[in-house]
């Protein structure tokens, strides 16, 4: 190699190394980033919403619901009852229908205890 290739390789070499420390040094800030602030309303909402939600013990039953649920309820009601089966849940058949009905959602097939 001639003397002027060995000094290119060695200038482009220190080139990118330096443009690889410097993002490094200086991270961009990401404008969709959730700021602290945010994400502390964010997890009081949360914490205030479940205080009301615990506050009905009804809610926790897996008995058919004595009115028709709406679609917040219906959401919340999945929520709680992710781990019932809607064949033997009461309350999440009432809740799946709901959605289903409202158009929230569209299932490939309906479960049996739902037709």
């Amino acid at each position: 190699m001639a003397a002027w290739q060995v000094f290119t390789a060695t200038l482009a070499t220190l080139v990118i190394m330096t443009i690889a420390i410097m993002s490094l040094h200086h991270p961009q800030q990401d404008p969709n980033r959730l700021s602290v602030d945010r994400i502390r309303e964010r997890i009081n909402n949360e914490h205030s919403t479940l205080a009301l939600v615990r506050s009905d013990p009804s809610a926790w039953s897996h008995v058919a619901p004595d009115h028709p649920l709406g679609v917040a309820e219906a959401h919340r009601t999945m929520q709680q009852h992710r781990r019932c089966p809607v064949a033997e849940c009461q309350r999440k058949a009432a809740a799946f229908r709901a959605l289903i009905d409202a158009g929230r959602i569209k299932p490939t097939r309906m479960p049996p205890a739902l037709q």
